[in-house]
């Protein structure tokens, strides 16, 4: 079952929590707009990211709830 992403505005005062794993859209930044990445306190990151950019093309993003 699918259910609807609640994307949250990465200018939007609301922030994940430090170091929680987050799906970001980021068009721009790579072919697919979507990065999975972690707020670090201050910006977006993600391991093995090729400079201090990423967090720039960051427009919104959505907490992962579930997996199956």
């Amino acid at each position: 079952m699918m259910t609807e992403t609640n994307w949250i505005d990465s200018e939007d005062e609301i922030k994940p929590f430090v170091a929680r794993t987050v799906l970001a859209y980021c068009p721009g930044w790579n072919s697919s707009g979507y990065q999975v990445c972690y707020w670090d306190g201050k910006v977006f990151r993600y391991e093995g990211q090729p400079n201090d950019d990423f967090h720039t093309y960051v427009n919104a993003w959505a907490i992962f709830m579930e997996a199956d």
